[in-house]
């Protein structure tokens, strides 16, 4: 009898303030979600279900523009993360792909060196900035930890238009 109350009081201590958090930190990165769609003119797609992807997506400038913000799994834990894309009008059509870690890779030597040439202080600067950089012939995309500072509306507008405008000044 006194091993099922001692059960019942761990559960009771631990997993109600976990699940409390849990609730807590989605209301608030659904209100952030919510405020930012609205100052972007986003549309947002917020499912019920508080372990299911977020996402708010719109045009800023002719650029296609999408937020995520979603959960992955590595065994016994689980991070968050907030995804920022804005994908280029048209495609670059050079085969360029810069990596997470800045290491660039090009189907054609030229286009590659070409490429370097004109954006890779560019790309170096905004690296400072925009954690996990990823540049594609097709879209500009940071992916960051969901940190405390990414529920606040701002930090979610600003890092938008931050990849926004790197994306806007890469040719």
């Amino acid at each position: 009898m006194e091993d099922t109350f001692s059960i019942i009081t761990v559960i009771t201590v631990v997993l109600v303030p976990i699940t409390w958090l849990i609730v807590t930190l989605n209301k608030k990165i659904n209100k952030a979600l919510e405020k930012a769609s609205e100052i972007l003119n986003f549309q947002i797609d917020i499912p019920g279900n508080i372990f299911r992807k977020k996402k708010i997506f719109g045009e800023i400038d002719g650029y296609r523009c999408q937020i995520e913000v979603f959960t992955r799994s590595h065994g016994r834990s689980s991070t968050t993360y907030v995804s920022f894309y804005a994908f280029f009008q048209q495609s670059l059509d050079m085969g360029i792909k810069i990596n997470w870690k800045g290491e660039i890779d090009g189907d054609d030597e030229h286009l590659t060196e070409l490429f370097i040439e004109r954006n890779d202080s560019k790309v170096e600067e905004a690296q400072k900035t925009l954690r996990r950089l990823r540049v594609s012939d097709t879209v500009v995309n940071s992916r960051k930890i969901l940190f405390i500072k990414y529920y606040k509306t701002e930090e979610i507008v600003n890092t938008m238009h931050e990849v926004l405008n790197l994306a806007k000044s890469l040719r």
